[in-house]
């Protein structure tokens, strides 16, 4: 009898170590690369804005993985503050806006979105960072991916993780230290420096009816630190109300009622352009805004030809948003701007 107990105990006990191992198998595993197209190692001017940093590439075997979020992380400690923006595009199909650095979330370096299968065997998933830099970058640093979050209990085996792209090379702050004996040397015209300006077709833009909105709505991040009200137009960029009372010059709009609420991430998708034009009057002249406060601002008029206008910024007139003499009337105007280079770019 003991000689069948033990023979019923091993097979019991070799049944559960055989259903543990097939059960471990199961797993399903992420695997994360670095796409060839990844950028090299780059050496960035300051304020920098809107530049490639990493492609990276997600399969799964065993099983298919779901994930609703991706961390991004740096090779040092603190290297996410060298950044003002970091968007996340699904690039696997087109280009997609998945979501942007710093969020209102608990965790500000978690990029959340719905939910995304890496289908096991399937076409894998490439994902691209882009970013633009804070005023204080300095030092260098690799920018990445440190992790997920998964809607269901299911968490795959990790391979890859974390994962950075090339090394960033940052401006940070020169500091001169002069020579005890200066030799006199001829004055030197500076370089300067020339920064790419995001378009939103570079944010993922495609259409308004895309974003759920049409041409002439007025918009406002919900759940953002940007309270700030918006008119958007069809090429994807959005002119401010510089102040509460100049939506009242608009009637037709329906006041603060009819402002849409929409979501940070849709937001960001489209740039903010200072170009106006009074078209009440048909005044052809241009001017950029300067914000000089939280609610106040100056118009300058752009005063260079049309032809030069588009050499300098090919999407200037797609850019220029019509207002009405009660709004031209309620700014103060100060020198005129030589160059399309010299209109600000608003960033809340």
């Amino acid at each position: 009898m003991n000689r069948y107990l033990v023979t019923f105990i091993f097979s019991v006990c070799f049944f559960s170590v055989l259903s543990w191992s097939v059960s471990a198998q199961d797993s399903p595993i992420l695997t994360a690369t670095l796409h060839n197209e990844t950028s090299p190692a780059q050496t960035l001017s300051a304020g920098a804005q809107g530049f490639d940093v990493a492609r990276i590439t997600l399969t799964a075997t065993v099983a298919d993985v779901y994930i609703n979020g991706i961390y991004l992380t740096t090779d040092i400690s603190g290297g996410l503050s060298n950044f003002t923006d970091i968007y996340l595009y699904d690039v696997t199909s087109g280009s997609t806006l998945k979501g942007t650095y710093p969020n209102q979330s608990a965790n500000p370096n978690l990029v959340q979105f719905g939910n995304v299968i890496i289908g096991n065997g399937s076409t894998p998933k490439t994902y691209l960072i882009r970013a633009s830099l804070s005023s204080s970058a300095s030092g260098n640093v690799r920018l990445g991916f440190g992790g997920f979050t998964y809607p269901t209990l299911a968490e795959p085996v990790l391979n890859g993780i974390p994962i950075y792209g090339n090394t960033l090379t940052l401006p940070g702050t020169i500091v001169l230290t002069p020579s005890p004996t200066p030799t006199p040397t001829p004055s030197l015209i500076p370089t300067p420096i020339i920064t790419i300006a995001p378009t939103p077709t570079s944010l993922g833009f495609t259409s308004l009816g895309a974003l759920g909105l049409s041409e002439g709505n007025t918009i406002s991040a919900v759940g953002s630190n940007d309270p700030d009200i918006y008119i958007v137009n069809d090429w994807g960029y959005k002119r401010l109300f510089m102040n509460p009372i100049i939506l009242n010059f608009y009637g037709h709009l329906g006041g603060f009622p009819n402002v849409k609420n929409i979501v940070p991430s849709t937001r960001n998708t489209l740039v903010t352009s200072g170009l106006f034009r009074n078209c009440e009057i048909n005044d052809q002249r241009v001017y950029g805004l300067e914000v000089t406060s939280e609610d106040t601002g100056t118009l300058h008029w752009v005063n260079t030809t049309g032809t030069q206008a588009v050499l300098d910024d090919p999407d200037f007139f797609k850019k220029v948003f019509c207002i009405n003499t009660n709004e031209f009337n309620w700014y103060p105007k100060d020198l005129d701007y030589n160059s399309v280079s010299q209109v600000p770019s608003y960033f809340r």
